[in-house]
């Protein structure tokens, strides 16, 4: 069991705890160069050591973007959300997947194109499965029991990275179509440290692009100290200005999670419904 690290850390985890909705002009400002022009979205965020700390706040923010779940009906529609929890909604899917990129497996049902600078992108459970899961895939056994999931059984994860970029198109045009969401959010498992420690690396993050691919927003994910914490964060503004992501999450998997590393698996992807890019 991890203590905490710092009374940052352990504040930031208190904070999640209360599934906090907050005001983010300080938060945006603090983290860099946002253009002039920055529009301040509301922020969703949470931690804590299980589901039912972070379940109201995602459930606020899927009521934030609007029903339905459109699932893998075409669009454009012109309302509801789309989401994705790499277990194709039956928890007994533990398969892991080799890891690819690009990752299109949802680009045509969802309107999410995946990409990596590593090797690929995997979906797998903590352990198990007929491939032995995240514990196998990245040849350490410690994954098997560190990480949890918010919708059993599978997470995702870069493998030779610890980068995600995630940019949206209309569902049911392959690609063919760009668009932009009004808000994305992620579940991640496992986050320790909110900023990454001092002096080590940058911390999980997420940073928000336009149509033009400049910077719209950028935060780092609540933490709260402990093995298999879940950590939530989205954003949502009033209009569909998000075209495109980057996750970084945590360091590279493969060492061992420790106060040196913060090894950081991601779940549930949830967005607003990909409108034409304008």
């Amino acid at each position: 069991m991890k203590i905490a690290k710092s009374v940052t850390n352990s504040t930031m985890a208190a904070l999640g705890l209360l599934s906090t909705l907050l005001p983010v002009s300080q938060i945006a400002h603090a983290q860099g160069d946002l253009a002039d022009s920055f529009v301040a979205p509301t922020v969703f965020q949470a931690a804590g050591p299980n589901a039912a700390s972070i379940q109201g706040t995602v459930d606020a923010f899927r009521a934030a973007l609007g029903d339905p779940n459109n699932g893998n009906n075409p669009g454009p529609l012109a309302s509801g959300r789309r989401e994705i929890n790499w277990d194709g909604g039956d928890p007994n899917i533990t398969d892991t997947t080799a890891p690819v990129t690009p990752f299109d497996v949802f680009l045509n049902t969802r309107g999410l194109h995946l990409t990596t600078p590593g090797l690929g992108l995997s979906q797998a459970p903590p352990s198990g499965g007929t491939q032995g899961g995240l514990a196998v895939l990245f040849n350490n056994p410690t994954y098997g029991t560190i990480f949890t999931t918010f919708s059993p059984s599978r997470l995702f994860t870069p493998v030779g990275s610890n980068v995600t970029d995630g940019s949206f198109f209309i569902p049911g045009t392959t690609g063919a179509s760009p668009a932009t969401v009004s808000g994305f959010g992620a579940v991640f498992t496992d986050v320790d440290q909110p900023d990454g420690g001092k002096p080590h690396k940058a911390g999980t993050r997420i940073v928000y692009f336009d149509r033009d691919g400049n910077r719209i927003f950028s935060s780092f994910v609540p933490a709260s100290p402990g093995d298999a914490s879940l950590s939530f964060f989205g954003i949502k503004f009033n209009d569909a200005r998000i075209a495109s992501f980057q996750i970084t999450a945590g360091e590279t998997p493969g060492p061992n999670d420790d106060r040196r590393h913060d090894i950081v698996m991601m779940d549930d992807f949830i967005y607003g419904e990909p409108q034409p890019l304008q």
